[in-house]
C-alpha cells in the first residue's frame, strides 16, 4: 500500500473514531475544523516532502550537467590535442615540400605538381585554422617567437626580426609552434 492510502486510511479512521465517540461529531462545526486542520495539516506534510525531494533532484540534476560539461571540455582538449600532434607532424611534411620545391626551382625545373600540392596542403592547414605567424621586418613578440641569433645593426630598431630561420604556426589563436628568428642588437660602441 502506498504511503499516501495509509495516511488517507489514517485520518479515515481518525474521522470515524471521533463519529462513533460522539455523535454529533459530524454536525459539530468544531470537529469538522479539527478535520480540516488535520487534513491540511498532512497536505503541508506531503507538500514539503515534495519539495524537498524536488531540491534534492535539482542539485543531482545540476551536478550531473556540470559533470557531463566538464566531460565534454575534456574529451574536446583531448581530441584537440592529438588532432594538434598530428598536425605538428603534417607541418614537417608540408615544410619539406616546400623545402623540395625551392631546391627544384634552383634548379630550374618544373615545380607546378609541388605548387598544387602544397596548395593543397594549405588548404588542409586552413580547414584547421593553421595560420603561419609573420616575422619579418616586425618586432620580436617573445609570446609568437624564438631568438636563435642577435645580429649587430644600427639601422633597424633593437627586437625588430631581420631573419626567420624556421617559421612558427598558430592553431585557434594559440601558437603551436615558435618562429626561429634572427633579430637586430644595436652596435655598442666603446
Amino acid at each position: 500500500m502506498s504511503e499516501n492510502k495509509k495516511d488517507d486510511n489514517s485520518l479515515n479512521e481518525y474521522q470515524e473514531n471521533m463519529g462513533s465517540n460522539d455523535s454529533s461529531f459530524g454536525n459539530n462545526v468544531d470537529g469538522k475544523k479539527e478535520i480540516k486542520n488535520l487534513q491540511s495539516v498532512h497536505y503541508q506534510q506531503k507538500i514539503d516532502e515534495l519539495n524537498d525531494l524536488l531540491e534534492k533532484e535539482k542539485e543531482k540534476s545540476l551536478r550531473l550537467q556540470a559533470d557531463y560539461q566538464n566531460l565534454e571540455k575534456q574529451t574536446v582538449d583531448r581530441i584537440n590535442a592529438r588532432e594538434d600532434k598530428i598536425i605538428l607532424n603534417f607541418l614537417t611534411v608540408y615544410e619539406d615540400f616546400i623545402r623540395a620545391k625551392d631546391a627544384y626551382e634552383k634548379e630550374g625545373a618544373n615545380v607546378d605538381n609541388l605548387n598544387g600540392i602544397i596548395k593543397n596542403m594549405e588548404s588542409i592547414l586552413g580547414n584547421y585554422e593553421v595560420k603561419p605567424i609573420e616575422t619579418e621586418g616586425r618586432k620580436f613578440d617573445p609570446k609568437l617567437h624564438e631568438v636563435i641569433q642577435e645580429i649587430e645593426d644600427n639601422d633597424h630598431e633593437e627586437g625588430t626580426i631581420m631573419k626567420e630561420i624556421a617559421k612558427g604556426y598558430i592553431i585557434r589563436n594559440e601558437v603551436m609552434k615558435y618562429s626561429k628568428v634572427c633579430v637586430s642588437k644595436k652596435i655598442i660602441k666603446e
